[in-house]
């Protein structure tokens, strides 16, 4: 089964960098031969109908139309009708005159006289040329200027070239035309150039751009006629832009323009479209080759990036978003940077790497699933005659493997039920030791299993401030529990493993009893009874009879106070406490009642004031009160002469936390004790008597029972407080 992963996963590697290859090559193809041009055409005139620029009010179009041709006659005007029509609009003082009529051969040479007067005396006007081809080349083109009169005499010329998109609209306009290192600039640069409205530097002149086209009938027009026949207001010309041109049907100086600005213009209504778009710096630029098709193969990056990271649904989403996101890219770059970014190539492969993929993966995941369900028969014991239902063979594949599927669940439930049945905590980890399965005495350990998938066991144990000994196999926790641990391959292939935890704290426990009692056994109580031996058999005068009697009285006490501390502690460890309600404030002022023989001796005083109303407990008081014996002999023992140890009761949390207080004069407890002071057999301070170290022992075994807390404080004029916190209820 993991071979039939790898198989699939490396078959799908080598078809996805195919597919990605041949979608790279298409794009560059495309991209070099145009395969979308129209379409990203199309586009360009969406976004130009629906952002069309404003119209500059200082443009003017003065138009050679029908009714110009029926008062003024037959095109072509005598070249005196051309003067005429220059002199008046020169006199309505306009900005500059753009004559778009070539006149590239000589008429009558008085007519050409009076035109070419009329075009110096204005100083304004600027005149169209065309180009031609050029003699003796193949494909060489050559200027086609005015007669050296009229060139002469205009204050500029500029060229009227058009070369339409390839579907035949004309949308592009080339501001500077290049001949073999020589620039012609358009008849409208050169225009607006002249006047000194061009926002357009020599320097920063492009050589060509877009253009978007308003409405029809958005410019300020008016016919040659009204000019000639003395009707045209003159104020309406003062200080414009005015461009003559012809618009008669007739004249054929028509051309194809995008659908949404009517699909036939006239040249002169070109020419102010594109006189518009300089003026309000709305010309559209092409992005460069290399810049195109870098964000179209970013995309193409960025979806097949998608396609093997990401599921089948998420990855039409990522082509959905692709393709909304360059859509975004070709209409935000051109609404505020003016910058056209065709996408279409980019579109055209996504559109058509999507089904491929989703094919060949397809098709993988067939063979996939006919290899599996092969192998999981058996796991499964299905009946191999057993067909599955579906529409197509992929359904009735998936149908064969989720039945498949359902009888190993099973199996995997039934193990997953054994080792949750297990007492000792069990942990299944991958290949790469991360946790993938556990029980419930594992999550009882380390939290539920969903939260701790994919943890180390070194990161687990950090999380608990635990610690591994490799040497002896052993993990210890930070509440102090101990486990053993055994790990057994499950799966040599992959690498994983079964640990299993088993605890043995309790193990541990009594191990470091057992040795604490042979220590207490071996030397606490064999000290004493050496003692009594060796001064029983003295029989010289070294001692005196009762002072020989009184030391074996003493060791004799000793060794009966070792016993019975050793059988109280071992006592409550086996039976535990046995709770009632008991009053506290009898309980403190009898056990200072039990050590005033003790002070007495050393004319000492134990002191406790008993609260006005009583309080109760729910604690041991058999415990409890041998835990204050305990703790006041040590504060009477300890304490100097004439001194006082001072019991105290108070309560917290609202009653229900119950504050137990033992305050001294003594030194404080010896640096060797400071250090743990609660230890059993720890270091004892024998210098007021005999001492079995247990005392203290016992103390906080009936503090932990009761689930209470003890804190031992240094009071500030000298001695030590034992502050005891049980809880009441």
């Amino acid at each position: 089964m993991f071979g039939g992963t790898k198989l699939l996963k490396s078959r799908l590697t080598a078809e996805w960098v195919i597919l990605f290859l041949a979608m790279l090559a298409l794009l560059v193809a495309g991209h070099q031969r145009g395969w979308t041009e129209r379409f990203d055409l199309f586009l360009l005139d969406l976004e130009g109908q629906a952002n069309a620029p404003a119209t500059d009010p200082s443009i003017i179009l003065l138009k050679i139309d029908d009714r110009a041709l029926e008062e003024l006659g037959a095109w072509p005007w005598d070249r005196a009708v051309h003067a005429e029509l220059i002199e008046r609009i020169n006199s309505f003082g306009p900005r500059v005159i753009a004559y778009d009529v070539l006149f590239v051969e000589p008429s009558n040479e008085k007519s050409d006289v009076a035109l070419g007067q009329a075009l110096a005396a204005s100083g304004k006007v600027t005149l169209p040329h065309s180009f031609t081809s050029k003699l003796n080349t193949f494909d060489g083109q050559a200027p086609f200027y005015p007669i050296a009169l009229f060139r002469g005499s205009a204050a500029d010329i500029g060229h009227v070239a058009l070369s339409p998109e390839e579907d035949g609209v004309a949308r592009q306009f080339d501001l500077s035309f290049n001949i073999e290192g020589e620039r012609f600039p358009h008849l409208m640069v050169s225009s607006l150039a002249l006047d000194g409205a061009s926002p357009w530097s020599d320097d920063m002149l492009p050589d060509s751009a877009f253009v978007r086209y308003g409405a029809r009938g958005e410019f300020r027009e008016a016919s040659a006629a009204t000019v000639l026949d003395g009707s045209a207001v003159p104020e309406y010309f003062k200080d414009a832009i005015v461009l003559v041109g012809a618009t008669s049907q007739g004249l054929g100086d028509r051309y194809s323009v995008p659908s949404y600005a009517g699909g036939i213009l006239p040249g002169l209504e070109m020419q102010g479209a594109f006189a518009n778009a300089i003026l309000t710096d709305n010309l559209i630029q092409r992005s460069p080759a290399a810049w195109t098709l870098a964000v179209q193969i970013f995309a193409i990056v960025l979806l097949f990036a998608g396609f093997w990271r990401l599921s089948p649904r998420s990855a039409l989403i990522a082509a959905i978003g692709l393709i909304a996101g360059l859509f975004g890219v070709f209409f935000a770059t051109l609404m505020v940077l003016n910058i056209w970014i065709p996408v279409g190539g980019a579109l055209l492969a996504i559109v058509i790497s999507y089904p491929l993929w989703g094919w060949r993966r397809l098709a993988s995941v067939s063979r996939f699933l006919e290899s599996e369900a092969a192998e999981l028969r058996g796991l499964a014991s299905l009946p191999i005659s057993e067909r599955s239902e579906g529409f197509d063979v992929v359904a009735q594949q998936v149908t064969l493997l989720k039945r498949l599927t359902k009888g190993v669940s099973g199996n995997l439930t039934l193990i997953q039920d054994v080792i949750n049945a297990s007492p000792d905590a069990m942990l299944v980890t991958d290949g790469r030791g991360a946790i993938s399965m556990g029980n419930f005495a594992a999550q009882d350990l380390f939290g539920p299993i969903s939260q701790i998938q994919g943890f180390q066991l070194n990161e687990l144990l950090y999380e608990s401030e635990g610690q591994f000994n490799d040497k002896r196999d052993e993990l210890s926790l930070g509440d102090g529990r101990t486990f053993w641990l055994v790990a057994a391959d499950l799966d040599a292939d992959v690498g994983s493993q079964v640990l299993s935890l088993r605890e043995v704290t309790q193990i541990k426990e009594a191990d470091r009893h057992r040795r604490e009692t042979l220590e207490f056994l071996s030397h606490d109580m064999r000290s004493p009874q050496v003692a009594i031996i060796s001064l029983a058999q003295q029989q010289d005068a070294v001692l005196e009879a009762s002072d020989r009697f009184g030391r074996i009285e003493d060791q004799a006490r000793r060794t009966l106070k070792l016993t019975e501390d050793f059988v109280q502690i071992a006592r409550i460890s086996n039976e535990g406490l046995e709770r009632e309600e008991t009053e506290m404030n009898s309980v403190l002022q009898e056990a200072a009642d039990r050590a005033f023989p003790l002070a007495h001796k050393k004319r000492s005083k134990v002191a406790f004031e008993p609260g006005e109303e009583p309080f109760f407990a729910r604690v041991d008081p058999f415990a409890v009160a041998r835990m204050l014996d305990n703790l006041i002999s040590n504060a009477v023992k300890f304490s100097p002469d004439n001194s006082q140890v001072t019991l105290g009761l108070s309560t917290g949390a609202n009653g229900r936390i119950v504050k137990l207080t033992v305050t001294d004069q003594g030194p404080g407890l010896s640096p060797e004790r400071r250090a743990d002071p609660f230890a059993r057999f720890g270091a004892r301070d024998a210098s007021a008597g005999p001492s079995s170290g247990l005392g203290l022992a016992y103390v906080k075994q009936v503090v932990d029972l009761h689930d209470g807390e003890i804190a031992i404080e240094t009071v500030p004029a000298g001695g030590t407080k034992f502050v005891i916190s049980l809880a009441s209820m």
